[in-house]
C-alpha cells in the first residue's frame, strides 16, 4: 500500500486530567491474550523517540497530538531527549476516565460558540464559525461542532466521549445516512446526541442497540418493515443471508411504517398489529417489532459483531492478516466487554495496536493532531485552516480540505465510512494536497506572531523565537521539525539534502554560523526553514501512516 502512496505523491498541549475531575469512566474490564494492554513499564523500555511515536499514535487516533516541546524536557537540547513524565500511559488512561466539571465544559463551549448570556451562539465572540443556515434540516452545524469539541476539550472523558460518538456515527451501525432523501441534518444531530448521551452514561452495548432500533433516525434509513429487520440482522449481527428471516421480521414489524416525503418521513402505525408468532434466526419467535428488537439486542452474535465493526477502523483488512485480525477480535469479544468504552479502550491501549499495527491515517488523524503539535490557533486566519475550518471540511465543496473530495465524508454514507482510508488517485491527491498546501506549507500560522498575541510551535506570543528553538544547532532544528511532524529524527542523507536546499533555494541566506562555528538558522528564517522541511515531509509516504514500532 505504501507503494501506492509513493506513486501518488510523485504525481496541543495535552492536558492530562481536569482539576479536580470526576472519575466516571473507570472500568474493571480488561482484554487479555493478544489484545492485552501495553503496560507503562514496557512503554518505558522504549527509547525516548519511540515513546514519543507511540504517544502520538495513541493521541492521533483520538484526533489529538503532543508536541516535542510539551512531551520532552528540552533544557539539554535535542541530542539528549528526556520525557517530562515517566507515566504517560497511566496519565492518559486517568485523563480519559476523568470528567471535566460542568463549569469547565460550559466555559469551553462558550469559547467555541461565543454564547451570549441566554446561551445562544454569538458569532462575533466565537472561536469558530459554523453553518448559520436557519433551516435546521439543511444546517450542517451538527457535523461541525463535534470536531470543534474534540479539538478544544482537554484530554478528558468528555473529549473521549465525543470522539467515540464521532467514530460510531461514521460506522454502518449508527450512520444517519444524510445522503438519503428520507434523512436530513436533524437526523445527524439526533443520532449524535443519542450516542453522546448513552456514552456519557456508560449504557451497556445491548441497551444502546435496543434503543437505537426503534428510533426515527434508524427507520428513516431502513424505510420499510422488512428492510428494517434485514438491516438489523446485517448491522448488528453480521448476518447477510437472511431473506426468509427478513420477511418474517417484516411481518412482526408490519404495524409500523415510514410516511412519505409530503408527510415528513415519520413513523406511523397501521393499527393492524401482527398476532401470529414468527420464527426467526432458527430458535426465536417474535410477534411484534419490540420482540424483534429484544432478540437482536440479546443475541450472542451482537458483541462479536460490534467489536468487529469498531476494530475494522483501527486495523487494516488485508488478505494476509485475516487470522491475526480475528484473533484480536476474538480476544476482545471473549473478554465480555459491556460498553462501547470497553471496546475502544481495549483496542487503543493494546500492545498490538500501539506497537505493531501499521495503517494509513485518516484525514482527521493527520490534520487535527498537527493542529495541536504546531500550536495552531483559528484566529491566525491561515488560508482555509482558519475559524471556518470545520465548515470547510464538511460543507464547502470548493474547499481544498473538503472531506467529501477525499471519499471520506462524515455522517453521510448509508453504510458508514468504509474502514479503509480511500487511497485511489483522486481521493489521495486531494488528501495530500490538503495536508501539504493548507497546513504544512502554510507558513502564516507558524511565522512570528508579532502583535497578534498568539503563540505557535516556533515563536512565543510576542513574536520572539522560543528559547529552546533559538539554542538549537541546524541539525537539532531539523530533528525538531521531523519529530513534530513525523515522530522521528531526520537521517543523515535527509539532512544533507535539505541543507543544500536551504543554501541554494530561491530565497537563500537561511544559514549562518554562531560564535562556536556551529551552523545555525539565521534570525528570522526559522519559519522559512520549517516550510522547506515540511514540504519534503509532506512527500514521504510514511507521513500518511501510523507506523509500527517493532
Amino acid at each position: 500500500m505504501r507503494s501506492k502512496i509513493s506513486l501518488l505523491i510523485a504525481v496541543s498541549v495535552v492536558v492530562l486530567g481536569c482539576d479536580p475531575g470526576l472519575p466516571e469512566g473507570q472500568s474493571e474490564y480488561a482484554a487479555g491474550g493478544v489484545a492485552a494492554s501495553l503496560s507503562q513499564a514496557e512503554f518505558n523500555t522504549l527509547s525516548p523517540e519511540k515513546q514519543f511515536m507511540v504517544a502520538n499514535k495513541l493521541l492521533a487516533t483520538m484526533y489529538r497530538g503532543v508536541s516535542v516541546e510539551d512531551y520532552f524536557n528540552l533544557e539539554a537540547g535535542m541530542s539528549n531527549l528526556q520525557p517530562k513524565s515517566t507515566n504517560f500511559l497511566v496519565e492518559t488512561k486517568n485523563a480519559i476516565d476523568t470528567s471535566m466539571l460542568p463549569e469547565q465544559v460550559s466555559a469551553i463551549d462558550t469559547e467555541i460558540d461565543g454564547l451570549d448570556e441566554e446561551g445562544n451562539p454569538n458569532p462575533d465572540d466565537a472561536k469558530y464559525i459554523f453553518d448559520t443556515d436557519t433551516n435546521t434540516r439543511n444546517n450542517e452545524r451538527a457535523k461541525q461542532l463535534p470536531m470543534a469539541r474534540i479539538k478544544e476539550y482537554p484530554i478528558s472523558r468528555d473529549m473521549f466521549v465525543h470522539w467515540m460518538a464521532y467514530v460510531l456515527i461514521n460506522t454502518i451501525m449508527f450512520s444517519p445516512a444524510e445522503e438519503m432523501e428520507s434523512t436530513d441534518y436533524t437526523d445527524v444531530q439526533n443520532m449524535y446526541r443519542f450516542l453522546v448521551t448513552h456514552l456519557e452514561k456508560d449504557t451497556p452495548i445491548r441497551q444502546v442497540i435496543r434503543s437505537n432500533l426503534s428510533t426515527l433516525a434508524r427507520w428513516r434509513v431502513s424505510r420499510s418493515p422488512e428492510n428494517h429487520a434485514l438491516e438489523a440482522y446485517e448491522l448488528y449481527l453480521g448476518l447477510f443471508e437472511t431473506e426468509e428471516d427478513s420477511y418474517r421480521g417484516g411481518i412482526a414489524c408490519k404495524d409500523l411504517y415510514l410516511t412519505n416525503e409530503d408527510d415528513g418521513y415519520l413513523i406511523r402505525r397501521t393499527d393492524f398489529p401482527n398476532t401470529d408468532p414468527q420464527l426467526i434466526l432458527q430458535n426465536s419467535y417474535v410477534t411484534t417489532c419490540d420482540d424483534l428488537y429484544e432478540v437482536i439486542a440479546g443475541h450472542p452474535l451482537l458483541i462479536p459483531r460490534v467489536v468487529e465493526v469498531i476494530f475494522n477502523y483501527f486495523v487494516d483488512i488485508r488478505s494476509d492478516n485475516l487470522e491475526y485480525r480475528q484473533s484480536i477480535i476474538n480476544a476482545i469479544a471473549n473478554s465480555n466487554p459491556e460498553t462501547f468504552e470497553d471496546i475502544f479502550k481495549a483496542i487503543l491501549f493494546s500492545r498490538e495496536y500501539l506497537l505493531n499495527v501499521e495503517r494509513p491515517r485518516s484525514f482527521e488523524e493527520n490534520l487535527m493532531p498537527l493542529l495541536d503539535t504546531l500550536k495552531w490557533h483559528p484566529a491566525e486566519n491561515a488560508g482555509q485552516v482558519d475559524e471556518q475550518i470545520f465548515r470547510r471540511m464538511t460543507e464547502f465543496s470548493n474547499s481544498q480540505i473538503y472531506m467529501d473530495g477525499m471519499g471520506w465524508a462524515t455522517m453521510k454514507y448509508k453504510i458508514g465510512r468504509l474502514p479503509e482510508v480511500p487511497l485511489d488517485g483522486l481521493s489521495f491527491a486531494n488528501y495530500h494536497k490538503s495536508m501539504r498546501q493548507e497546513l504544512l506549507m502554510n507558513r502564516s500560522f507558524y511565522d512570528p506572531s508579532g502583535d497578534r498575541g498568539i503563540e505557535n510551535f516556533l515563536y512565543d506570543d510576542n513574536g520572539d523565537l522560543k528559547r529552546h528553538v533559538e539554542d538549537m544547532s541546524l541539525h537539532e532544528f531539523i530533528d525538531f521539525l521531523f519529530m513534530n511532524a513525523l515522530q522521528r529524527r531526520a537521517n543523515d542523507s535527509e539532512k544533507a539534502d535539505l541543507i543544500v536546499v536551504y543554501e541554494t533555494g530561491d530565497t537563500g541566506d537561511h544559514l549562518t554560523t554562531d560564535n562556536d562555528d556551529v551552523v545555525v538558522v539565521n534570525d528570522g528564517r526559522h519559519d522559512e526553514v520549517a516550510q522547506i522541511t515540511f514540504d519534503y515531509i509532506s512527500r514521504l509516504p510514511e507521513f500518511y501512516y501510523f507506523r509500527s514500532v517493532n
